[in-house]
């Protein structure tokens, strides 16, 4: 299972951990780095520092010591990943399993004296590492995290020049011009455009189809109706498919909405690129001493937003700038460390807030906007009953009701979901008829559109039907149901899969590449052109382009995805493929996600103990903004740390 090479520097204990999985080579050159500038001696802070860099590559922002055991041990013990184990793997996992780690209280005492770890009042940058309470950062992420959580404070303290009345009024003006027979906001669409129109940032969050592009383009209506000079508008997103998808978005609900064009930026562009990327070791062109030039900031899919990116962005935006953050704090994270979406709605109550019986803090007088749409006006039904059922938290309900209402569901509505109760890993393509049809008259389609060169017609043929794994590897994951739909496809359609470019072929991109404006994520179709088949890519708006499959280096065909990679996307049909129930990549998160990339029809395969698992299992990330939050009502932090 583990590919690194474990480097020579490492002891015993890191090289059992590194062979497990656990840790990789990168986890122990930081650590061994960091000692032998700091001159730490001591095993058990290079053991701690190794696993703080093992948990940002797992998403959390700090390592706990006291935990950590657990949650390794938890991992290791994922059924999914058994079958891709080698011998070497399997006896270091025992190892694992049976090692002797340090006792938390002294291990704690030892990180407290060592020279290489500052303490949470220590001056910023005094030591690569820190240690606040029992929580271990790298010093890089305690600032980040400390910037997004002082300044969406100080943001959220900030009102405007427009008022409450001044809203309402320029929103029934609005209103009157949009050209949609029986348009009329509700209260929840009214208290989202009053709260990004009366402060200088907001959250609006919601599923899929539940109105956020609509409100996006209403909001800015507003604002630029109630503001006669307001000048640039910034769309951006995590990545360059999300960006180009809020670009046509926006424009295209504008133009059917009957609003007036708007002082927007050239083109929806990624975070990074907004903030002026320069490339490794050169940071970014704008930040707090070069802010952004823009009057409103639109960053959609906020949820894939790492602390970093987020600090990076905050940094970059000076006091007269709007930021509007939209996103489904429910879908799956940042694949970067952090859970900053998530977290802000789940605190957005403590940031100014009063302890109870007390004063405010006088960090934020007012609590940071976030407004929640609920009603789904794309696909209702079923597909949106079983999406609020895993949600069953929101709605007050148990974890054993929400199971139970989750299979009455997807026992009981065949003309939107099909159940497969079955253990995938045991439940081979061979043996599902009605799949292999689904996969076969949505590649039969494709072909057919993409033969004739109909590229727009192709493209939408190929989201048809999507199939999505948690894992990439293993009898759950992206691999083998690729090639088991390969198999499936080669007697009616042969070529598909094999690379070699055949009319038909689904494709993905992996790689940015800005010089042809193709995005990472992005998909396409093979058509028949002369004299050597293109690539159908999806262009500006609602219509394609072509580009020779010989400057795509970074392309491969495409079957089976992951969750992950479907994020910001949506299909007409989607098979989900659940793990075991002991995977670690089974969460809530990732269920609600592939749930709610479906149109129209969802397939789920998996057991009923893993769908409780999903429904039950919420992702775990350790993150401190709540507490960093917490502290500022108790006067812990200073508006000077912002």
């Amino acid at each position: 299972m583990s590919t690194d090479v474990v480097p020579i520097s490492a002891s015993p204990t890191l090289a059992t951990l590194c062979t497990a999985g656990v840790l990789s080579a990168a986890d122990i050159h930081l650590a061994t780095m960091v000692c032998r500038l700091c001159h730490e001696s001591e095993e058990s802070v290079r053991l701690a520092l190794a696993l703080t860099s093992r948990e940002l590559r797992h998403g959390s922002v700090f390592l706990n010591p006291r935990t950590i055991r657990e949650t390794i041990l938890t991992q290791l013990d994922d059924p999914a990943l058994r079958g891709l184990m080698d011998e070497q793997t399997a006896a270091a996992i025992e190892q694992v399993e049976q090692m002797t780690w340090p006792d938390p209280d002294h291990w704690m005492l030892t990180l407290q004296r060592s020279p290489a770890i500052a303490d949470r009042r220590s001056a910023s940058n005094a030591r690569p590492a820190r240690l606040d309470s029992d929580r271990l950062y790298l010093e890089r992420y305690w600032l980040d995290e400390q910037t997004v959580a002082t300044r969406l404070a100080h943001l959220a303290h900030e009102k405007t020049s427009i008022t409450d009345e001044q809203c309402r009024q320029v929103l029934d003006e609005v209103q009157e011009t949009i050209q949609r027979p029986h348009f009329q906001l509700d209260e929840f669409q009214v208290d989202a455009v009053r709260a990004a129109a009366t402060h200088n940032v907001s959250v609006l969050s919601g599923g899929p189809g539940t109105g956020k592009t609509t409100m996006v383009c209403i909001i800015l209506a507003v604002l630029a109706s109630a503001d006669p000079h307001l000048g640039r508008i910034a769309l951006s997103a995590p990545s360059g498919k999300a960006a180009s998808r809020l670009r046509d978005a926006v424009t295209s609900t504008s133009h059917a909405l009957g609003l007036r064009p708007l002082p927007t930026a050239s083109q929806a562009t990624t975070v990074h690129s907004l903030l002026g990327w320069q490339g490794p070791g050169s940071g970014f062109r704008y930040d707090k001493l070069n802010q952004l030039p823009y009057d409103v900031i639109v960053v959609d899919e906020a949820s894939m937003l790492s602390v970093s990116l987020m600090a990076r962005l905050l940094d970059a935006i000076g006091a007269r700038t709007r930021l509007i953050l939209v996103g489904d704090p429910d879908q799956l994270v940042s694949v970067e460390a952090g859970s900053v979406l998530a977290d802000i709605v789940a605190s957005h109550g403590e940031l100014g807030k009063a302890d109870d019986g007390g004063e405010d803090s006088g960090l934020a007088s007012e609590v940071l906007p976030v407004s929640k749409l609920t009603h789904n006006h794309r696909s209702g039904g079923a597909i949106a009953a079983l999406a609020e059922a895993v949600q069953y938290e929101e709605h007050g309900k148990s974890l054993d009701d929400a199971v139970d209402e989750a299979l009455e569901i997807l026992t009981t509505s065949p003309d939107q979901i099909s159940f497969i109760d079955a253990d995938p890993a045991e439940t081979p393509l061979s043996s599902l008829p009605e799949l292999q049809e689904t996969i076969i008259s949505t590649a039969q389609a494709v072909r057919q559109q993409a033969t004739t060169g109909a590229d727009d017609d192709a493209l939408a043929c190929a989201d048809g039907h999507r199939l999505l794994c948690a894992h990439r590897l293993g009898p759950y994951g992206v691999a083998s149901w690729s090639a088991q739909m390969v198999e499936t496809l080669s007697l009616t359609l042969p070529g598909l899969g094999q690379g070699q470019w055949v009319v038909g072929e689904t494709t993905m991109v992996t790689h940015n590449m800005r010089q042809f404006e193709v995005n990472n994520g992005d998909c396409g179709v093979i058509v028949q052109t002369s004299p050597v088949p293109t690539v159908a890519l999806p262009g500006k708006g609602n219509s394609s382009r072509r580009l020779p499959c010989s400057l795509l280096s970074t392309m491969f065909p495409l079957q089976a995805m992951t969750v992950h990679k479907s994020q910001g996307s949506q299909f007409d049909d989607v098979t989900v493929v659940l793990p075991p129930p002991d995977s670690a990549l089974l969460t809530r998160e990732l269920f609600y996600t592939a749930i709610t990339r479906a149109r129209r029809h969802l397939t789920v395969m998996g057991t009923r103990e893993s769908i409780r698992r999903a429904i039950g299992q919420p992702t775990q990330r350790n993150s401190g903004l709540k507490r960093q939050w917490q502290r500022m009502r108790q006067g812990g932090i200073s508006s000077s740390d912002a």
